[in-house]
């Protein structure tokens, strides 16, 4: 196992070691589980606001309210489920409170098609770059438009899923409702952006 440069805990210890040693005032344990969790804190801020400067400084907020919040963390769920939480939450206090925004900004990520999918739509971290780089463009612009039509309720169902890929029942505990629910704002949030990008998959 590799050990730290200091000589202290290996890099390879389990997120529940450096949890302890953070929760005893280890700022450096803390910032090992940054170092370790702020990519996915990321990409779930970014598929749910659609903003790369908001979606960074969202996540530090995030890690900002796990910090103040770690000595109540118990080990109940795994860091990461807790923290997926934490962001999740923070990102859709910051919707619900400026649903009259429009973002300008282009998505990274980019919605694929899912055959084995009855709603015939996926939202993936990643896709494959189109021969045309106006294309990509075009299409970063018009999902986020499209996810904008959303309530933030269902972008945080659809990015959950597809870009975390939750279950139901996960999802379910990270929004606080009902798994009936989850599966019916994933169902309104995939029809509606299969109709809005229909027409740059038809190209």
């Amino acid at each position: 196992m590799r050990s730290r440069e200091d000589g202290g805990e290996p890099t390879e210890a389990p997120d529940d070691v450096w949890v302890a040693k953070a929760q005893k005032g280890d700022s450096n344990a803390f910032g090992e589980l940054v170092t370790r969790h702020r990519r996915r804190a990321y990409q779930v801020a970014l598929g749910m606001l659609g903003h790369h400067d908001t979606a960074l400084d969202l996540t530090q907020e995030a890690f900002v309210r796990a910090y103040q919040s770690l000595a109540h963390f118990r080990g109940e769920a795994k860091f990461s489920t807790w923290l997926r939480r934490i962001v999740t939450n923070v990102c859709l206090d910051y919707l619900r409170k400026a649903e009259h925004r429009t973002p300008t900004a282009s998505y990274d990520e980019a919605l694929g098609v899912d055959d084995d999918d009855p709603d015939g739509v996926r939202l993936a971290s990643t896709l494959e770059s189109p021969d045309s780089g106006v294309w990509r463009k075009e299409l970063g612009t018009a999902i986020v438009a499209a996810m904008n039509t959303l309530t933030p309720e269902q972008r945080a169902a659809l990015v959950l899923r597809e870009i975390e890929g939750l279950s139901y029942e996960e999802i379910a505990k990270t929004l606080d409702c009902a798994t009936g629910t989850v599966m019916s704002r994933l169902h309104y949030a995939r029809k509606r952006l299969q109709v809005l990008l229909r027409e740059h998959y038809e190209r």
